[in-house]
């Protein structure tokens, strides 16, 4: 797939990174950018991998997350359209590996920066230093929430804030969310049987209902209800 300089600038304008970078910079990111896709379930990187690149995501969504030996995921976060992934970022200034797994949620594209050139461009440029370290900054205090919620805050309620934001990007009344017990579990960072156990309690109490590999949404003012007496 090739991008000709003026399509790289005009995807490339969409990024507070090069937004952020001075003008000749930005002549340099555009000509060393070069463009890559993967297809959804394909990996972008495993965990332990060195990083050769940087990747600005303009399409698609790339789901970052934590595997165990037993089988169980929590995600950290999703790279959407118009960034990056901070981790992939800190991987390629450290010279490290990368310390999760990265893997397309749907079909992805983006552009890929040379990690050598990075390191010296962002030597350089104070603009790309200050986007870059506040990217990480707010990355940062997101995994801090996220620790904050998994270990303090119940399953339950994670899972009908979980469900009430899926509903919220589907504005029609009844509208499904496709996807199964196992993979909301990697989204929370739980079971599938628990997250199984607790669907059906909001099944019963009418806020849903279940399918194969999809969720009805019935009437989201009772998952509302649901928060207001746990909260």
């Amino acid at each position: 797939m090739a991008l000709t300089l003026e399509a790289r600038r005009s995807l490339l304008r969409r990024f507070r990174l090069f937004a952020q970078a001075e003008t000749p910079l930005k002549q340099r990111i555009v000509a060393a950018a070069r463009p890559a896709s993967l297809q959804p379930g394909e990996f972008f990187f495993h965990e332990g991998d060195h990083c050769e690149r940087v990747a600005l995501v303009y399409s698609g969504s790339i789901r970052v997350y934590k595997g165990h030996a037993s089988g169980r995921e929590i995600t950290l976060y999703h790279v959407e359209p118009h960034n990056t992934c901070l981790l992939n970022v800190l991987a390629v200034l450290t010279r490290g590996k990368f310390p999760a797994t990265a893997r397309a949620e749907s079909e992805t594209r983006a552009l890929l920066l040379p990690a050598d050139d990075f390191r010296v461009w962002l030597h350089a440029s104070e603009g790309l230093r200050t986007y870059v370290f506040g990217a990480m900054g707010d990355r940062f205090t997101e995994v801090i929430t996220l620790v904050e919620e998994v270990a303090f805050r119940r399953l339950d309620v994670r899972l009908a804030e979980f469900l009430l934001g899926q509903a919220a990007h589907r504005q029609s009344p009844g509208a499904s969310l496709s996807t199964t017990h196992e993979q909301i579990a990697a989204e929370l960072g739980s079971a599938r049987e628990v997250i199984s156990r607790l669907l059906h309690e909001f099944q019963h109490l009418g806020a849903i209902r279940l399918s194969r590999g999809h969720i009805r949404f019935r009437d989201p003012a009772l998952l509302q209800a649901f928060l207001a007496d746990r909260t």
